[in-house]
């Protein structure tokens, strides 16, 4: 099924269609506890000082493909019908790693990054994509196939449109945790069909830090 996008009168419409709002700021993981780790993530629309939206959105598809270097490509997807009758949303995060961080043998600091994310909101007019930075951690279990760990608060900012592509946010912080299957063949046709909308994934370098001009 190729992806498709949502119609917007409004500019939060598509999202407050798809995503439950998380009320009081509490986190799904405090309300699900030590369960086994599902493909869920809380995004949060930066207004300004003091101004957040929160959602919490769970995907129904993920999975990842690891190269010969290490470097993991995880996508997440989710698709539901949109507002008006035949219409599709969908929403698609992938996360691409520099270098690849282990549970128990990688030191882990808040600040650090090690991954570039995008997130994809799409209907059948067009789509929006905020693009950016996180902290992704891995954990893979190679006889079974399957990886878990969790994406610690991306900070995105639009920077890639299509179509008649509205914005949703201003800027945003992802979190969340993922349970993704080895399938290199599903993450290579999710990432062409965002590439034939979007065009090719720039290179991203992440700022550095003030003390670290460099």
């Amino acid at each position: 099924m190729a992806l498709q996008m949502i119609q917007t009168s409004s500019r939060l419409r598509p999202l407050r269609y798809l995503l439950s709002l998380v009320l009081g700021g509490v986190a799904v993981a405090a309300l699900t506890g030590c369960a086994e780790p599902r493909t869920e993530f809380d995004v949060v629309n930066v207004q300004g000082v003091g101004q957040r939206e929160r959602f919490h959105q769970p995907f129904d598809e993920c999975f990842y493909t690891i190269d010969r270097g290490g470097q993991v490509d995880m996508v997440a997807r989710r698709v539901e019908r949109g507002p008006n009758p035949g219409e599709r949303v969908a929403q698609v995060i992938h996360v691409q790693t520099e270098f690849r961080a282990v549970p128990g043998s990688t030191p882990a600091e808040s600040s650090m990054i090690n991954a570039t994310v995008h997130y994809a909101v799409l209907d059948g007019q067009g789509g929006v994509c905020y693009e950016g930075a996180g902290f992704f951690s891995t954990k893979e279990d190679p006889e079974t196939g399957v990886m878990t760990g969790a994406l610690e608060r991306a900070r995105l900012e639009e920077n890639r449109a299509a179509g008649q592509g509205a914005s949703v946010f201003n800027r945003v912080e992802l979190t969340g945790t993922y349970r993704a299957i080895r399938n290199r063949r599903r993450v290579v046709r999710l990432l062409n069909e965002l590439d034939r909308l979007f065009g090719p994934q720039p290179d991203y370098r992440p700022a550095p830090r003030a003390d670290d001009p460099l």
